[in-house]
């Protein structure tokens, strides 16, 4: 008798811990609560640790809601790409799949699932290339690409879903020639900048903030597109503008509104917009917005500029820009006549850093070679950057080009005022001092005569002369300059896919 009352006694136990057990997965759901979209807020606004504290209350609290899983992920995501803090991101990568996997279990019937597991992959994929794991990053990317894409297909209205789906694409458009095989190789990815961005602005016309939850994404994503991938910073501000005005409310709004402006050459509205400390103690900083603000104030001769790339190097954890902000250090001593502090900064770039941006590389080329600017070009140059023009202008004379002795500088005159003239819309004027640059650096190592080629094929696009574009973007495309040519050739490339003759 009692054999028999313990034997049905484990036989509920059993059964009760199996029901503890599978009850959770069966129940698990994903669904934005008012908690979960307070938490989204927060991290929109780089109020991090106070979405995690939401976060991980409600996980205790309804650990049923999958949308736990996924705002962590973001936030989390957000906190080490922004600072690039890369000792964080071996744990992160490995608790990320973990969080997709979870969210694994949720139907594809609910349009969430897809989404949120793709986003989650799409941050592995940021964070691997921002390490340069490109094989790593392209199969994150494959598998987000074919889950955004089926949920297109399942939920065909969902905004949160084509978002993404259209930053993928336009991301594919923008991949420079010599790297697209690969991309195909290992991916099925497909798009183009003008498909994805005509998909964002969709979403922009036909949502609001009361019904789709990442607006403030989207306007932001699709603003920062239109500037750096599709080259049309004008674009970029129009929406800004359209949506926020001038006067950025938050951090994240702040970062990006500055970078389009800088994109466009609105120097001294970057540096308006920059200089306010925007959020309190508990917003999360972004080391770049000095950097950013650093260049700006070099652009325009500020004396307190060597401030700020100091402060970036300081505090910023990841190894990319490191090697550009001492080069720029290194200007803004060359500027005020200081030699000896100009080749320390040259010394700190072979050591500190890594070369893998075009500006990076650019950096270390200078230090390698010791070809130090002639300063009243470098002024030229810098005063172009920011948007003075008529300064620039000013400087480029006659004159000043006689009194010039070594041909690459020569060459760099007759891009720099080039590019000045076409800023000016003096584009007759523009095209002749492009056409000499190309003349005299066709065969030069420099990146003069590469980026005349691709500016000129802009100027006669502007004009409406696409056969005569096409040629000056293929002739970009066929020099190889040692610095900037993979950003050269990606916006020629864009170039002749806007004009449909690719």
């Amino acid at each position: 008798m009692i054999t028999d009352i313990q034997a049905r006694i484990k036989t509920l136990v059993c059964a009760l811990i199996f029901t503890v057990i599978t009850i959770p997965s069966f129940c698990q759901s994903i669904y934005w609560t008012e908690e979960a979209k307070t938490a989204y807020d927060y991290i929109s606004e780089l109020r991090i640790d106070e979405s995690m504290y939401i976060i991980r209350l409600q996980s205790i609290t309804h650990p049923e809601n999958l949308i736990w899983p996924y705002l962590e992920d973001y936030a989390l995501f957000l906190r080490i790409f922004l600072q690039e803090d890369i000792h964080e991101i071996p744990d992160f990568l490995e608790s990320s799949s973990l969080r997709a996997d979870r969210i694994s279990v949720i139907s594809d019937s609910n349009p969430l699932s897809l989404m949120c597991q793709a986003q989650i992959h799409l941050h592995q994929c940021a964070l691997r290339m921002q390490q340069s794991q490109f094989v790593s990053a392209a199969t994150d990317l494959n598998q987000a690409f074919r889950m955004l894409k089926k949920n297109q297909k399942l939920h065909p209205e969902d905004f949160a879903n084509l978002r993404l789906y259209a930053l993928i694409k336009i991301a594919f458009g923008a991949i420079p020639d010599q790297y697209r095989w690969l991309v195909s190789m290992v991916t099925s990815l497909t798009g183009s900048i003008d498909e994805g961005l005509k998909e964002l602005h969709m979403i922009l016309d036909k949502s609001t903030a009361n019904d789709n939850i990442f607006m403030q994404e989207t306007i932001l994503l699709t603003a920062l597109a239109e500037a750096r991938l599709n080259n049309k910073p004008e674009n970029g501000l129009q929406i800004l503008n359209k949506f926020y005005g001038k006067i950025p409310v938050n951090r994240f709004i702040q970062y990006v509104m500055a970078n389009v402006n800088i994109a466009a050459g609105n120097n001294e509205a970057a540096i308006k917009i920059l200089v306010p400390d925007l959020g309190d103690s508990k917003t999360m900083k972004i080391p770049f917005m000095d950097f950013m603000l650093g260049r700006c104030k070099l652009c325009k001769g500020d004396d307190d500029a060597d401030i700020y790339f100091k402060n970036f190097i300081l505090f910023n954890k990841g190894k990319h820009y490191i090697k550009e902000a001492y080069q720029k250090l290194g200007w803004y001593s060359l500027l005020r006549g200081d030699e000896v502090s100009y080749a320390a900064n040259m010394q700190q770039i072979l050591m500190k850093g890594i070369s893998t941006t075009d500006q990076d590389q650019q950096a270390m080329r200078e230090a390698e070679t010791k070809e130090k600017p002639h300063p009243e070009l470098l002024k030229c140059r810098l005063l172009f950057d920011g948007g003075y023009y008529d300064q620039a202008l000013s400087r480029l004379t006659d004159d000043f080009f006689n009194s010039l002795t070594h041909q690459t500088q020569r060459l760099e005159f007759l891009y720099r005022k080039g590019r000045v003239l076409q800023a000016k819309k003096s584009y007759a004027e523009a095209l002749h001092y492009y056409s000499l640059a190309m003349k005299f650096g066709e065969e030069d190592r420099h990146y003069y005569a590469c980026s005349a080629a691709l500016e000129s094929g802009v100027i006669h696009e502007t004009l409406g002369s696409d056969w005569a574009a096409a040629k000056f973007y293929n002739m970009c495309l066929n020099m190889s300059p040692e610095t900037y040519s993979t950003s050269l050739h990606q916006k020629a490339r864009t170039g002749l896919s806007r004009i449909g003759l690719e």
